[in-house]
């Protein structure tokens, strides 16, 4: 028996364009923070009448428009930036600072799975989507504004036929649009072949077959030329990824970089430990982790359950991750440390 909410064509403004030393579209983090939230504030508004939770997020882009502008041609896109507070009459002597952040406004649809099927009438199904439906409305998705959804649905499948039915109606729901499928063996793959050349350098070289824009120069000699030279003409050539497919870098989680604090270790603390219970760890530090992602056409999609993102935690590691594994390695996902140690 699976079942899962259907959140379709979500219009957000000014979300979150920037996750980790990428850009773009927002980290699955902040999607799986939503997914957590929503869950949160259903068991805080209607304790004992929905009893399942949200453990899980489909995520498929239909839209994306990020706000930057090209100052000149061929130059490097940048964001545009807004002075905050908006400057008034008394900011005249001494304007806001402009804190720079990247934006964007986007459609996107969310698939999220339900730990336990709920099962409601009729009457109760719609009632439970409208109310799922002014919740979002009041949200933020990846620090972005909800201006308006499409659908939500709810649908439960109990026998393969209407887990296949479940599916068309759902692939309906989010198309067109663009499923992300955690691609981080990829990025193993090619950490390892690299490693034989050097072992040092091979994290980042992989990470970045997969995110920069490579291109390399043949040379064409003249008649009789053995070497090339400084005057040697030469043809340029796109280097193409080392899989393929719509492959783009992600963040995909945190590592911990120190040892957990209590509350008496760092004020200010926004969560507290069980009050209860003196041994409970409040907070770590933590830096980012990238890995490797592929976007595919929903309509491709064959098993729902396939691109479904999760957290796993396993020691040190928090991952945002498509399928459970037993042990989390630094050749599947790269960390900020791994990125600054190769360049500097």
């Amino acid at each position: 028996m699976s079942q899962y909410l259907v959140l379709s064509k979500i219009e957000l403004q000014n979300a979150n364009a920037i996750a980790g030393f990428t850009w773009g579209f927002p980290a699955i983090t902040q999607f799986l923070g939503f997914t957590h939230a929503l869950s949160r504030k259903i068991s805080a508004n209607y304790e004992g009448t929905y009893n399942t939770e949200f453990v899980g997020c489909i995520v498929v882009a239909n839209k994306v428009s990020n706000r930057v502008y090209q100052p000149k041609p061929y130059a490097d896109f940048e964001f545009l930036q807004s002075k905050n507070p908006p400057v008034l009459a008394k900011h005249k002597k001494d304007p806001p600072p402009i804190i720079e952040e990247g934006k964007l406004n986007a459609t996107v649809s969310l698939v999220l799975e339900l730990s336990d099927a709920l099962l409601l009438t009729t009457d109760q199904v719609t009632e439970f989507e409208n109310k799922v439906k002014a919740m979002c409305n009041n949200m933020r998705i990846a620090g972005g504004s909800v201006l308006s959804i499409g659908k939500v649905k709810l649908f439960l499948a109990n026998t393969a036929q209407d887990e296949s039915k479940q599916l068309l109606h759902i692939k309906r729901l989010c198309m067109p649009g663009f499923v992300l499928k955690d691609q981080s063996e990829y990025l193993k793959m090619q950490t390892e072949a690299l490693a034989v050349e050097s072992i040092e350098s091979a994290p980042l070289s992989a990470w970045l077959d997969f995110s920069a824009l490579k291109v390399a120069a043949t040379p064409e000699l003249a008649e009789g030329q053995t070497l090339p030279n400084d005057q040697t003409d030469a043809k340029w050539q796109y280097l193409k990824k080392p899989f393929d497919g719509y492959l783009v870098p992600i963040m995909a989680g945190y590592k911990a970089i120190a040892q957990p604090l209590t509350k008496e270790e760092v004020l200010g603390l926004r969560v507290k430990p069980d009050p209860e219970d003196k041994d409970v760890k409040a907070v770590t530090f933590v830096e980012a982790v990238h890995s490797v992602a592929e976007w595919l056409s929903m309509h491709k999609a064959t098993q729902l359950s396939d691109y479904i993102w999760r957290y796993h935690q396993n020691g040190e590691w928090y991952l945002c991750q498509q399928q459970s594994k037993s042990s989390n390695d630094d050749n599947q996902h790269l960390t900020n440390t791994d990125l600054f140690n190769n360049l500097f």
